[in-house]
Order: C-alpha cells, then sequence, then structure tokens
C-alpha cells in the first residue's frame, strides 16, 4: 500500500510539472501574464511560436502517460481485467496526474486546461479511447480550425468511446463503470477549464489555431 501511496504522489508531482511556464521563462516570458494567460501547450504556441507548442505540448502528454502507464504495468494487466482495489489504484494514478496539471502546487495551483496531460493518461489507460478522442480533435481542428473547440469535442468522444470500451456488456457498478465515472469527471472539468474559450466562441471572438499573439 505504501509504494502504490508513494506512486499516486508521484504521479502528482509529474503532473504539476508546469512546462510551458518553464519554456516561457527560457524565453524571459511569464505565460500566465501573456496570450491567453495560461501555461497549457496552445498559448504556449501562440506566444513562443508553433515549435515551442509542440514541444510543450509533447512534455505535457509524456507527464500524463508515463506515471499511468507506469501505475497499469504495476498493476499487471488490461484495465478491464482489474477488480476494485486495483482499479482505485490506477483511477487515483489518473486523476493524480490531471489534477497535478491543472492545479499544480509549483505555481500556486494555477494550471493548464489538462488536455494534454489528460490524453496522456487516455492514450496510457485505453488507446482505443485515446484514439478516438484523437481523431474527433483531428475532425474538429480540420474544420472549424479553434483548439477549444477541438479539445471540447474530444472531450466528448472520450466519453462516448469510454461507454462503449468500458461499460458495454459490463456488470453495473463493475469496475468498468468506475473508469467511464473518472473519465466523465475529467471531461467535464476540461469543459470547465474552456468555460472563458466558450464565452468567446459564442461572442465570436475567439483567436483560430496557432495564430501568433504578442509576448506583452
Amino acid at each position: 500500500m505504501a509504494e502504490f501511496s508513494l506512486l499516486i504522489l508521484a504521479s502528482y508531482l509529474v503532473g504539476a510539472i508546469p512546462f510551458g511556464y518553464l519554456a516561457g521563462r527560457l524565453h524571459g516570458v511569464d505565460l500566465r501574464e501573456c496570450g491567453s494567460r495560461n501555461i497549457g501547450a496552445t498559448n504556449a504556441g501562440r506566444v513562443l511560436g508553433r515549435k515551442w507548442g509542440l514541444l510543450v505540448f509533447a512534455f505535457d502528454f509524456l507527464k500524463g502517460f508515463l506515471p499511468v502507464l507506469t501505475m497499469r504495468c504495476l498493476l499487471g494487466g488490461e484495465p478491464k481485467s482489474l477488480d476494485y482495489w486495483g482499479a482505485s489504484l490506477l483511477i487515483c494514478s489518473i486523476l493524480a496526474v490531471v489534477l497535478g496539471h491543472t492545479f499544480t502546487c509549483f505555481l500556486r495551483f494555477r494550471g493548464g486546461k489538462g488536455v494534454a496531460t489528460s490524453a496522456g493518461a487516455l492514450f496510457a489507460l485505453s488507446p482505443f479511447i485515446g484514439a478516438c478522442a484523437f481523431a474527433a480533435w483531428i475532425v474538429f481542428m480540420l474544420v472549424f480550425r479553434y483548439v477549444s473547440l477541438a479539445s471540447i469535442a474530444a472531450a466528448a468522444a472520450m466519453v462516448f468511446a469510454a461507454w462503449y470500451d468500458f461499460c458495454r456488456g459490463s456488470v453495473l457498478f463493475g469496475p468498468g463503470w468506475m473508469f467511464f465515472a473518472v473519465l466523465v469527471a475529467i471531461a467535464v472539468l476540461v469543459v470547465i477549464k474552456h468555460r472563458t474559450n466558450i464565452a468567446r466562441l459564442i461572442d465570436g471572438t475567439e483567436a483560430r489555431s496557432w495564430v501568433r499573439t504578442s509576448k506583452k
């Protein structure tokens, strides 16, 4: 139990590493004061350039992927084959890494919106669900060119894919439903973190993808 507790704590601390903030500091800027004032990959791309935005996305993805994959490997097997205890531990790892990113202790609990880190955790949990969410993101991005809208669409696709993968044919309130519930919670968190983007989408003032903004 102590070993798994430390892994969950480590998941939070890894998730809390603010790669976007650090990238901004390398350029002498604070992303919390620039562009959309967020430390995520989208704002990093707009303020620092596309290359840096992609780099921040990659690191944010990996910090979600690696801790959850480590926990999954230690628990030994497919998530759908875990018992309630194993499922609970894996869920705690997922929540820890996502909450670490969105509420990082290193920046007074002011973090990113959780999309890239959630995507990493999702691919570690279920490549099928991750692929479905990524496909939705790509489609909405190509059609509408709004990162925020694509991210919300990916969160919705994740929920539907999670129901299909974990709940269809499984025992009601079994481990599969536990994974479904936590992915619904993450989707809700992603939408809440995008509430200002939603307001701008409605007003027609939301910036399209990778539109470079001033560092000031």
